[in-house]
């Protein structure tokens, strides 16, 4: 089986919100004290807002590839980041036109581990 990579551009609104979701398993101790550990290897997970606006045949084109991968991991790097795997939330994905020519793409990565 291979991984596709992700390869179009990814474009930086006013407000790009990385999440940086740690999952934690957190015990209270009677006399005040906590003890905190991670979930598993993995326990945090990195979601990344992504939107693409361009010409309406490259918006599909990135429309399709992530429809094909809400249960299927891709390769990507993110801006500032590291490449690394990544799903398209599967009810996230947006598409708006923009008259004939032009559209917008938006969707959520969310960060996948292979087991």
């Amino acid at each position: 089986m291979t991984i596709e990579t992700f390869s179009w551009p990814t474009q930086i609104g006013n407000r790009p919100e990385i999440e940086y979701a740690e999952t934690v398993r957190k015990v209270q101790f009677g006399d005040g004290y906590t003890q905190v550990s991670g979930e598993g290897l993995n326990s945090e997970k990195i979601r990344f807002p992504y939107s693409f606006r361009g010409k309406v045949e490259v918006v599909i084109a990135i429309r399709d590839f992530l429809r094909r991968h809400r249960k299927k991991a891709f390769i990507w790097t993110p801006p500032h980041g590291d490449m690394g795997l990544y799903l398209a939330v599967a009810d996230s994905i947006r598409f708006v036109s923009i008259g004939k020519t032009q559209g917008i793409v938006l969707a959520t990565f969310e960060q996948a581990f292979l087991s």
